[in-house]
């Protein structure tokens, strides 16, 4: 799905447990700071083209003409760890937490946001990043790069231990 939207910002969040409503303060953030750049006249151009696939997430910068630039941020879909479109500072508003993998190979986790035209297009977002979420998935649990975590798959065949084991008296 190929959206136009208005891009918010990013910003640094804590936390590894994301629940309904952990976007929201980082949201009302980056919704406040846009405000102050644009009523101080420093806001920079902010509309892209947003694009969600399987295994990937592009935001295309738009130039003046409103013409796809060569400039791409991408977003492995495997690295987002949580989307939503519910946010009562602005319903129109959709957003994903990103792991972000910093160059000495530690990582943060980016709250990223885009409004959009209407709440119906956020929602849309969201329902298109829940199916890049499953393709990408399958497709990972498929060609064995991820497993199952918590099914027997992830246990030794011998699960015996020396509680339940009996001596061979032969």
């Amino acid at each position: 799905m190929d959206t136009l939207v208005t891009y918010l910002g990013k910003m640094t969040i804590s936390g590894t447990q994301f629940l309904s409503g952990c976007t929201e303060s980082a949201v009302v953030s980056l919704v406040e700071r846009r405000a102050l750049a644009q009523k101080q006249g420093t806001n920079p151009s902010s509309n892209f083209l947003l694009e969600i696939r399987p295994f990937q997430v592009r935001l295309h910068h738009l130039d003046e003409s409103g013409e796809v630039s060569l400039t791409v941020d991408a977003y492995q879909v495997a690295r987002i760890a949580y989307c939503t479109a519910d946010h009562s500072v602005r319903p129109n508003i959709f957003a994903w937490i990103y792991r972000e993998i910093n160059d000495d190979l530690s990582f943060q986790m980016d709250c990223h946001a885009v409004e959009c035209e209407s709440k119906l297009e956020a929602k849309k977002l969201a329902h298109s990043m829940m199916e890049a979420f499953r393709k990408t998935f399958q497709s990972m649990s498929s060609d064995g790069r991820i497993h199952k975590s918590g099914s027997t798959d992830d246990f030794a065949e011998d699960s015996s231990t020396p509680d339940d084991s009996t001596p061979d008296d032969g």
